[in-house]
């Protein structure tokens, strides 16, 4: 893999073949999502999946919605973040609270939290080529992430920020409940 600003070139000449495998493949597999209703190459779809099934829980196709749902009660909402060993999975655009407006967007990005009866936050293995390779999932409850939320974006100097959660984080606050084997 690229080393920092490492150019590396994949010749497709040289590759042809398995280029085109690739593609078929590729086209295979959103034929079947398709199927299902979703895009295969939405980010973070297949992993969401992924999680959802190790979980036990449902997987919901909207993307404006929570990422999965339990399979009794479909009011009972999961936010799943995941991130590679050693690095931070993240709830993007956050706004900190402010006056007028800044507290309106506040009040909606912290809704992104409150609906979620927990959340999960996975790590998988630092290798960029195995990125559905999951080493370990945490549930921490949603007080602990809206609690790690307010203390970012209090120190954060901007409006909007990314919200992180490192291992560490999970450890200290959430309970493993998943385990590659």
């Amino acid at each position: 893999m690229p080393q920092n600003n490492e150019v590396q070139v994949l010749d497709l000449v040289a590759n042809q073949e398995k280029v085109k495998k690739i593609l078929d493949t590729a086209y295979q597999l959103q034929t079947l999502c398709s199927e299902l209703k979703f895009n295969a190459f939405q980010p973070g779809a297949i992993k969401e999946l992924k999680m959802a099934t190790l979980l036990g829980h449902n997987w919901i196709l909207n993307k404006a919605l929570p990422d999965a749902c339990s399979r009794s009660n479909s009011n009972v909402f999961y936010e799943y973040l995941s991130a590679k060993e050693k690095g931070n999975g993240q709830i993007d655009r956050f706004f900190k609270d402010g006056p007028g407006i800044q507290h309106e967007k506040y009040l909606q990005s912290m809704n992104r939290i409150d609906r979620n009866d927990c959340f999960y936050l996975a790590y998988t293995d630092a290798n960029p080529c195995n990125p559905l390779d999951i080493l370990r999932i945490y549930r921490v409850s949603t007080q602990k992430i809206k609690t790690e939320t307010d203390r970012q974006l209090q120190k954060s100097k901007n409006n909007i920020s990314h919200i992180g959660f490192d291992e560490e984080f999970a450890k200290e606050n959430g309970e493993l409940v998943y385990e590659k084997k």
